[in-house]
């Protein structure tokens, strides 16, 4: 399958062998209509191809500009959302710090099976194009550690309460960082990408010159011009796939900013980090 090709093989190899066809098929394509037309047939019409061309490629570039856009800032926004939930796991764990001996040890327990699962099960199942499902099990076993709590003094009861907040939120991002992983551009703005890309470089064939050779350096140029944003859109269409595509460092930076607080979890005493 063409998807599992390109998100399984470097960017840079699956980019080349897409450059190398698109540029190939677009020089084949004007062999082909420069023996169907005659040179001097097109010569004729040079100045109204190119005005033609030119009202063509703005209209397309403009598309393809947006596409870009729309791909890129989708990429940005799931960097923000995975993000953002590492950052609620780890302030959930400060705040259990504020919560006695093993009440709070439970509450971290979870949350550090609920990271090692995120990071060891999940990404490598969100890498293969597959929705991750596992980490709903640690997170649910979460949720109940931090219900089934008995607070016995008021500041407890505030500490649960904010907990509970925070956790709605983390279930939130991590139910954005899902539907991130599945969306992707729809199949017909694909057929507009690349019919648009087709009309473009066809009308380049209208034109008539002297050297034919001339005429594909600059039918290949046109190609490769959009080629080189097809690549970058198929590239960042699946945020969570291939080489260009988000890793959990955030995860890991979290999981490695509770070394810093292991020694005051030990004690249950948050004054230590002050």
């Amino acid at each position: 399958m063409f998807t599992d090709f390109v998100y399984s093989t470097p960017t840079w190899l699956w980019g080349s062998i897409f450059m190398v066809f698109l540029c190939g098929s677009a020089c084949a394509g004007l062999v082909v209509f420069d023996r169907l037309v005659h040179v001097d047939i097109r010569r004729a019409h040079n100045e109204l191809a190119g005005f033609t061309v030119a009202v063509i490629s703005v209209v397309y570039a403009v598309l393809l500009a947006f596409i870009a856009i729309a791909t890129w800032e989708s990429y940005t926004t799931a960097e923000d959302v995975v993000q953002s939930e590492a950052d609620y796991v780890g302030a959930l764990y400060r705040d259990t710090l504020g919560l006695p001996g093993q009440m709070g040890q439970d509450v971290r327990n979870d949350l550090e099976l609920y990271v090692q699962t995120v990071i060891h099960q999940e990404w490598p199942v969100q890498h293969e194009g597959v929705m991750p499902h596992r980490g709903w099990e640690p997170l649910g076993r979460l949720h109940l550690a931090i219900v089934r709590m008995q607070p016995k003094t008021i500041g407890e009861g505030v500490i649960q309460g904010e907990m509970l907040k925070t956790l709605n939120d983390l279930y939130r991002a991590r139910e954005s960082r899902l539907s991130a992983a599945e969306g992707h551009i729809p199949d017909v703005i694909w057929w507009i990408i690349f019919l648009g890309g087709a009309l473009v470089t066809a009308f380049t064939y209208l034109f008539g010159f002297h050297d034919l050779r001339m005429h594909m350096v600059m039918t290949a140029a046109v190609a490769a011009s959009m080629g080189f944003v097809v690549v970058l859109i198929i590239a960042l269409d699946w945020p969570f796939r291939g080489q260009v595509s988000i890793a959990p460092d955030a995860f890991v930076k979290v999981e490695r900013s509770w070394t810093a607080l292991a020694p005051t979890a030990e004690t249950g005493n948050p004054q230590a980090t002050r």
